[in-house]
């Protein structure tokens, strides 16, 4: 399976979520790869940080715009392949949706994160008419319980993508987590 993180908007928890999901795969003795197709680095430095504290973690790699070409051979090698892409809709984004089985498009809690999803819902239209068997859905990050969440969630649930129920909440022990280079299973 290849999962890709994707989504224009910056900061909506793509890495977060692509490195939290790796490694607790991997704690539980899949065989996982993790790519960074994102240029900030996030999942190479978290990989960086586990090895100098031999801490055990997936497979990191990073590609680049040939990721289309590049990825399908590797990720044969693996029962699950995490694609963390960058924060807008350009060509490594669409190359990770061209070869993913499934897509996560994280969201914050606010009305303006749920805004910013128009484009990556077009992107994400624009593939699909491409590849219709490639599954999408929506995942609710840093969720607070105030009326701004449950609005967020309402305005979510009105894109016609699925909202997942399991939601990721507004917690410190994910950032800590990856300082420390482990998953937030891990750590907390």
């Amino acid at each position: 399976m290849i999962l890709a993180m994707a989504g224009q908007k910056g900061g909506a928890g793509k890495s977060t979520l692509a490195i939290h999901l790796a490694a607790e795969w991997h704690r539980q003795g899949r065989r996982v790869l993790l790519v960074d197709a994102d240029s900030q680095g996030t999942a190479l430095t978290w990989a960086e940080v586990a090895a100098e504290r031999d801490i055990p973690a997936p497979a990191v790699i990073a590609l680049g715009d040939n990721l289309r070409a590049q990825l399908p051979g590797l990720a044969d090698a693996y029962e699950i392949t995490v694609i963390d892409t960058p924060g807008r809709a350009g060509k490594r984004q669409a190359h990770a949706l061209l070869v993913a089985d499934l897509a996560l498009l994280p969201c914050g809690p606010s009305t303006p994160d749920v805004w910013s999803l128009g484009p990556s819902l077009e992107v994400l239209e624009e593939i699909r008419s491409l590849r219709p068997e490639l599954y999408a859905a929506l995942v609710l990050n840093r969720r607070t319980h105030t009326a701004e969440g449950r609005a967020a969630r309402e305005a979510l649930e009105g894109t016609g993508l699925p909202v997942l129920a399991a939601e990721l909440g507004a917690r410190v022990a994910f950032s800590e987590a990856l300082a420390a280079g482990l998953g937030v299973t891990t750590y907390a």
